[in-house]
């Protein structure tokens, strides 16, 4: 743990705000209503005043993040020691985010991030490093993975995802170095699903391939990682169809961190269809695709093709001539096969309390070891299933049609 020695700071205040701050903020109104009485004592008084919107609560005041002013002296009663941005990020995951079936997750999202980033300000500048700075990154990664699905419909004066995918990028790399200066057996129970996240969400990536090859052996052997692995393999070998088989596979959190790519992946297949298969008389089941590209039902994949630039009715869509039109963005929408995998409070999954979305059983075409590791085992995570089935390809059918290129599609 750091300590103050030379240029090194170490931080004095004890409470999750500053009182300055505090008091500044209330007088100035620009207190959020998370912080506020009429939050904090909603749930022993219904009779809410307009006051009480006003008057700052102490315990609940959470210091917001302000960007540094260029030659302003730091002053170390402004800044909070690491046990005390630690019990912050534990009071905004499990008293704020918690409130999801209250208030719009939108809301909360705005306002942990916001706090979020201040904790992140506070640890930059101390430069404090070890163990309780790796929980914090957790968290705050699992909070971004898991936010960027529940408002992936939202517009874009609610939630920007581009800004939050950059965010979750920053504090991934952050806690990628803290694990390599430690010994892999420091961090077991939770490296390896981080670096899974790390390959989801950067997928396809050489960068994050390369770096999954000198992975420590007993991290390597992880079932998640491999299989992480796997799906970034399927988009380097563009096989579309096996990469949504894999996606199905993996745990609620897992499938959040990857579901961004979903239309990418999805347009690029579409593309390599149509110039595969591209005949004046040749059109495909819309009830296909939507088995092959996990679409949710026949109206999205027709709204997608059609934006597409495919010629799409209620039933078929018709393939068309040249190169589609994958300028278009398609609209992102939720995803009943993640939805389905969500168990339990959200608040438990960011805390990492909740274990339940790592349980999922791992197809594989290759022989993989006959056991995953221990922790792994203490986390619900299953062996490697026997390998998948060959499905018959509907291209496949008929004289000429393609025979045998559309077996490849489904391996």
């Amino acid at each position: 743990m750091t300590e103050q020695d030379g240029d090194f700071i170490q931080g004095t205040c004890m409470q999750m705000c500053p009182q300055r701050e505090v008091l500044s903020r209330e007088k100035q109104r620009r207190l959020h209503f998370f912080e506020t009485v009429a939050f904090t004592s909603r749930s022993t008084n219904s009779n809410i005043s307009q006051q009480d919107k006003l008057t700052a609560d102490p315990r609940a005041v959470v210091k917001e993040f302000t960007r540094s002013a260029a030659g302003k002296a730091i002053d170390p009663s402004e800044l909070r020691p690491f046990h005390v941005l630690l019990r912050t990020v534990n009071y905004l995951i499990d008293v704020i985010a918690s409130k999801d079936g209250d208030y719009p997750w939108h809301m909360i999202y705005l306002f942990v991030f916001d706090r979020t980033r201040s904790v992140r300000q506070d640890l930059v500048v101390q430069r404090i490093s070890g163990k309780p700075v790796v929980e914090i990154f957790e968290k705050i990664c699992r909070f971004h993975i898991i936010s960027g699905y529940q408002l992936c419909e939202s517009t874009i004066d609610v939630f920007d995802g581009k800004i939050n995918n950059d965010h979750l990028a920053e504090c991934l790399k952050r806690l990628l170095c803290f694990y390599d200066m430690e010994q892999p057996a420091t961090y077991r129970e939770t490296r390896a699903e981080f670096e899974a996240y790390y390959l989801l969400h950067n997928l396809g990536s050489v960068e994050a391939l390369a770096r999954a090859v000198t992975l420590p052996e007993e991290i390597k052997r992880s079932c998640l990682v491999q299989l992480a692995f796997d799906i970034n393999l399927t988009i380097l070998l563009r096989n579309y169809v096996r990469f949504f088989r894999l996606v199905k596979s993996l745990p609620y959190l897992a499938c959040c961190a990857v579901h961004k790519h979903f239309n990418h992946v999805r347009a690029d297949a579409l593309a390599t269809i149509n110039t595969a298969y591209f005949s004046r008389n040749a059109s495909l089941p819309l009830t296909l695709l939507v088995e092959m590209l996990n679409f949710n039902d026949v109206q999205e994949a027709k709204e997608f093709c059609s934006c597409s630039g495919l010629e799409a009715s209620d039933t078929t869509v018709k393939f068309v001539k040249g190169q589609l039109n994958n300028a278009h963005t398609h609209r992102t929408r939720f995803s009943g096969m993640i939805d389905t995998k969500l168990s339990g409070r959200i608040s438990g999954i960011i805390s990492g309390r909740d274990n339940s979305c790592r349980t999922f059983q791992f197809p594989s075409q290759n022989k993989r070891s006959e056991e995953c590791s221990n922790d792994e085992k203490m986390h619900g995570v299953s062996k490697p299933v026997s390998n998948l089935k060959t499905q018959q390809s509907w291209f496949g059918k008929g004289r000429g049609k393609g025979r045998g290129r559309g077996w490849k599609l489904f391996q």
